[in-house]
C-alpha cells in the first residue's frame, strides 16, 4: 500500500520523488513523505491502523520541501515505539543497513551536560508544533535531570498584538513582545510555536529568534523543547551560541545539509532579509556562515542519550525550494548513517568549534 503525505502550506511540491514498481508497494508498506509539516498525518495513519509498525514502513523522500526533515521525525517516531523504518532516497533504497556501529555516536549523557546548580526556567511559548510527535518530554524529568523549569506560556501573550507590519517593523514588534514575555517570566531561554504567528499576525518570529540568541537568549522555533535543552547544554559547557537545523539532504559519504529560515546574525558572514519558507509571507533569514570547524549536538527527548560530533561546515547556498539559512557540513559516513537509521528527531544545534570532548570527558 502506498500513502502519500503532504501538507498544505507546500503548494510548490508536484511530483512523488521517484517511482517504486507496483509489486514493491503491493508488497509493503510504503510511505511517501513529499513535504515537511506531514508527521502528525502519519501518526493518524498508524492510529487508525491503515499501518502496522510491526511490519517494516519505507519513507520515501526528496531533496526538497523540507521532505527530509518530516521522514527524520517519522523515523524517530517510529523507533520509540521499536517499528522498523528505512528512508529511501532512490528506486533500489530498500536495504536495511547494519545500524550497530550508530549507536557509539549517541552515549548516555554525563553528570555535567545535565547538571545546573540554579535552576533555569524555560519558556513554551504555545506548545510544541503538532508535528513534532518523537519530540514530546516529560516536565517532571526534566526539572528532575537537568534542574530545567519549563513554563507554558499561551501563544496569545504573543498574538495578542493582532496583525502587525509584514516587513522589518512587523519582525521586530514581534521580538519587542517576546522580551516583554521574557522579562515578566524571568526566562532563561524560550522555544515558540512560530507557525501560529504567522497564520494570526501576518509576519514570521525569525528575526525575532535571531536576535534573542544575539541577545544571548537561547531560543528555539516550532516549539522544540530538545532542541531548546540542546541550546542551553551548548551555552553551559562551550559559551557557543546554537543555530537550530533541519537536515536537509544527506549523502552517503556524510554531506549532510542543515536548513532553517532564520539564524543568530552573530554566527554569520553576511546575510540577506526575505520571506519565510512554507509561507512566503513575512521576514526570514538567509545567513552564511564562515567554513571551519563547528559541532553538531542533539539532546534526546528523553535525556538518556545524546549526540556530539565535530564536523566541517564547507559551504553555504541558496535554494528557493527549502528553508532560506542552508549550510552544508561534512561529517562522517557514519554520522549520515546515523541520522538516517537511528536518529534522536530531525532538529539538530550546530555550534561553532570544536566542541566534542566537552561534552564526553569529565
Amino acid at each position: 500500500m502506498l500513502y502519500t503525505l503532504c501538507s498544505e502550506l507546500h503548494t510548490e511540491v508536484n511530483d512523488m520523488p521517484f517511482k517504486v514498481s507496483d509489486e514493491f508497494v503491493e508488497e509493503n508498506q510504503v510511505v511517501a513523505v513529499l513535504s515537511g509539516g506531514t508527521e502528525a498525518q502519519f501518526m493518524n495513519l498508524v492510529l487508525e491502523k491503515k499501518l502496522d509498525l510491526k511490519r517494516p514502513v519505507y519513507l520515501m523522500v526528496s531533496g526538497y520541501s523540507n521532505s527530509m526533515p518530516a521522514a527524520l521525525e517519522i523515523l524517530s517516531f517510529i523507533l520509540q515505539r521499536k517499528g522498523i523504518a528505512k528512508i529511501m532516497q532512490h528506486p533500489k533504497d530498500i536495504v536495511f543497513p547494519d545500524d550497530t556501529e550508530t549507536a557509539s555516536l549517541t552515549r548516555v549523557p554525563l553528570a555535567k551536560v545535565l547538571k545546573n546548580e540554579t535552576k533555569q526556567r524555560l519558556g513554551v511559548i504555545g506548545k510544541s508544533s503538532d508535528w513534532l510527535i518523537a519530540s514530546q518530554v516529560d516536565y517532571r524529568e526534566i526539572a528532575k535531570k537537568a534542574n530545567m523549569e519549563l513554563v507554558d506560556i499561551p501563544i496569545e501573550e504573543l498574538t495578542s498584538l493582532g496583525e502587525v507590519d509584514p516587513g522589518m517593523a512587523g519582525a521586530e514588534a514581534i521580538y519587542k513582545r517576546l522580551k516583554e514575555i521574557i522579562a515578566k517570566n524571568q526566562l532563561d531561554g524560550i522555544t515558540l510555536r512560530c507557525f501560529d504567528v504567522f497564520r494570526t499576525m501576518k509576519n514570521t518570529a525569525c528575526v525575532a529568534v535571531s536576535k534573542l540568541i544575539d541577545d544571548g537568549i537561547p531560543a528555539g522555533c516550532e516549539g522544540d523543547i530538545p532542541v531548546l535543552l540542546t541550546m542551553m547544554v551548548c551555552k553551559k559547557l562551550t559559551g557557543e551560541i546554537g543555530w537550530m537545523g533541519s537536515p536537509a539532504r544527506i549523502l552517503p559519504d556524510g554531506q549532510i545539509l542543515l536548513a532553517k529560515c532564520t539564524i543568530s546574525l552573530k554566527m554569520t558572514k553576511s546575510h540577506e532579509y526575505t520571506t519565510h519558507f512554507e509561507s512566503g509571507i513575512g521576514v526570514a533569514i538567509h545567513g552564511e556562515v564562515e567554513p571551519g570547524d563547528y559541532t553538531l549536538v542533539k539532546l534526546g527527548p528523553d535525556l538518556k542519550r545524546l549526540l556530539a560530533v565535530n564536523v566541517q561546515v564547507t559551504r553555504c547556498q541558496y535554494e528557493q525550494n527549502m528553508c532560506r539559512t542552508q549550510i552544508w557540513v561534512q561529517s562522517t559516513p557514519i554520522v549520515s548513517q546515523y541520522l538516517l537509521t537511528s536518529p534522536l528527531s530531525d532538529h539538530h544545534v550546530l555550534i561553532k568549534g570544536h566542541h566534542a570532548a566537552k561534552f564526553w570527558r569529565e
